[in-house]
Order: structure tokens, then sequence, then C-alpha cells
């Protein structure tokens, strides 16, 4: 049963990448879109030559290639056509201030290293450049053997200052209910993606159950210490 609902997960995120649905299917990935552009964040901090690092199926492609002046996508694996680096995070193939932007969305939970991961982000950025990233707090075991760390938001903010960055925020973004909606979720989509008529209405049935547990989280935990994620957007000095 769980190797069945691991695949039709995977192949539900393979399929809806860089589409709404890809989003709206969970409550894991619908409460951090939402924040993402309910704080207006990416327009007030993603612009000019920008990498998405641990881009995976490009899933972001479609929110921040509006705003760049040049995309472009890494990644340790071939998951996508179109990447336009194959490295590894802690070790990219780039040269030494090339970007404006990093993004990095849920990556860092699965490099061995993550220090030296943002330090090859500060190497890559230009000075004045910015990180703006994404890590989990509350996420059950994914992507195994390749899942290391969660993050509390003193702990990034340390990994973050220790790289030599200026950190600019860090907001909580979801919360409890989200994440024990989003194990139904997973369970749901993983069992019935793809399957005539069922699917649709799991698909639809998710959405709205994730609207209202990402409204159920803004208004109960005020202190946010059931944070599912945290948002943060760093900046290189000049």
């Amino acid at each position: 049963m769980y190797s069945r609902i691991k695949q039709g997960w995977k192949q539900a995120s393979e399929d809806l990448a860089g589409t709404d649905a890809f989003w709206n299917r969970s409550a894991l990935t619908y409460s951090l879109v939402r924040d993402l552009k309910r704080r207006s964040l990416l327009p007030e901090h993603v612009r000019g030559h920008v990498l998405d690092a641990g881009a995976g199926k490009l899933p972001y492609r479609h929110l921040a290639k509006p705003l760049a002046e040049e995309y472009q996508s890494l990644d340790f694996k071939p998951t996508h056509p179109e990447l336009d680096f194959l490295g590894d995070i802690q070790r990219m193939p780039i040269e030494n201030e090339r970007f404006d932007t990093v993004l990095s969305f849920e990556v860092i939970e699965h490099v061995p290293d993550p220090r030296q991961a943002l330090a090859e982000v500060y190497r890559v950025l230009k000075p004045g450049g910015k990180l703006v990233m994404s890590v989990p707090h509350l996420m059950y075991l994914h992507n195994e053997p390749d899942d290391y760390y969660r993050y509390t938001k003193y702990g990034l903010r340390v990994l973050l200052e220790g790289a030599g960055f200026t950190v600019l925020f860090i907001e909580p973004s979801g919360g409890l209910f989200c994440f024990l909606q989003g194990l139904v979720d997973t369970t749901l989509v993983g069992l019935t993606y793809k399957r005539p008529i069922i699917w649709p209405i799991v698909y639809y049935i998710n959405y709205a159950l994730a609207r209202a547990m990402d409204w159920l989280d803004r208004h109960t935990d005020k202190k946010k210490i059931f944070a599912l994620h945290y948002i943060a957007v760093a900046q290189k000095p000049n």
C-alpha cells in the first residue's frame, strides 16, 4: 500500500509540475505557494539573472520566470529535460557572482551539508544578490534516503548568518492543520491519481480542504509554533 501511494504521488508531482494543480492537490503545497503569492514576496525580491537551485521538475518556474531577466535551473540529476545545469548544490558547476537571485525551495533538508550548500549559493550570487528559500519544519519522511533535516526559524537564521548572509526576514507558512490534512491528501492522491471520475472528485475535495486548513492555521496558531514551512529572504552584502 505504501509503495502504491508513494508511486502515485510521485507520478502526480511529475505530471502536474508547473501548473496550479501541482499546488492545489494538497495542503502541504497549497499553504506554501499561497504565502509566496499573498506576501508579494517573489515580485519584491526576484530580479535579474535567477538560478533555481534544486529545481526538480521546475514547479516554481512559471512563478519566477516572468519576474526574471533570465531564469536558469539546476538539479543534481536530470529531473527535467530543460534543466540548464546538472550538479550538486553543494558543488555547483557555476562561476562566482553570476546571479542576482537564487531560489531554493524545499531543498537544503535534502543535502548532507547545508552549510556547504549555502556557502555555494553565497558564492554564485552577485554582491547585493538575494536568496529566496523555504525549508520544512513539520514534514513526514520523504525522498529517502536523501532526507536529512528539519528546521526551526532559529536554526535557519544561524545557518544563513554563518554563510555570510544578512537575513531580511524569516516567516512561518502553514501549520499543524495543513500538515495533518496533508497526510490525508498525500494518501488520496497516491491512491486515486489518474483514475477516471474519482481523481477529479478527490482533487477538488483536497483543494477545498487545503484552503480550509490554511485558514485555520492562520487564525488559530497565533504563535506559529507548529509552522509547516519557513520562508526566508537573505541578502549577500555589497
